[in-house]
């Protein structure tokens, strides 16, 4: 990915964020766990949590020698166009690394950006409200 290309896709992903808090886009669940999408005429939009897994710089090949390890959370934005093909993609890291200033809190951004999307796509406000009140009634 070209450093302009780069540029653009942390941009979009500040402008999602912002449209995402105002209401003013729709995100809906996918068919692979933790991927949620917003859609356009033309284009969609997919936000995926992952979990990379980060292995020492002294990496043993027997398994009972690994110490260390550790598993990151990263987030990729990925945008497909309208036959289902992916044009662009990056995620957290990526954009970080190659981002310059303006990436310096992008995994912030996504972050964000995933779990409101997440929130939207399950419901998840209606359904605690919906619990909530049935438990206070109950009681």
């Amino acid at each position: 990915m070209t450093h302009r290309s780069m540029t653009k896709l942390i941009k979009l992903s500040n402008a999602l964020l912002t449209q995402t808090k105002q209401g003013r886009l729709t995100w809906t669940p996918t068919e692979k766990l933790d991927v949620f999408e917003t859609n356009f005429p033309d284009y969609s939009i997919r936000i995926a949590h992952r979990y990379v897994r980060l292995l020492p710089p002294t990496f043993q090949h027997d398994p009972a020698e690994q110490t260390g390890e550790t598993i990151n959370d990263s987030y990729e934005v990925e945008i497909y166009n309208n036959k289902g093909r992916v044009i662009e993609s990056a995620d957290s890291d990526e954009m970080k690394d190659e981002g310059g200033p303006e990436a310096e809190n992008i995994a912030e951004v996504l972050e964000e950006l995933y779990e409101l999307a997440r929130g939207q796509a399950l419901n998840t406000d209606n359904a605690l409200d919906e619990l909530l009140s049935r438990l206070s009634s109950a009681a």
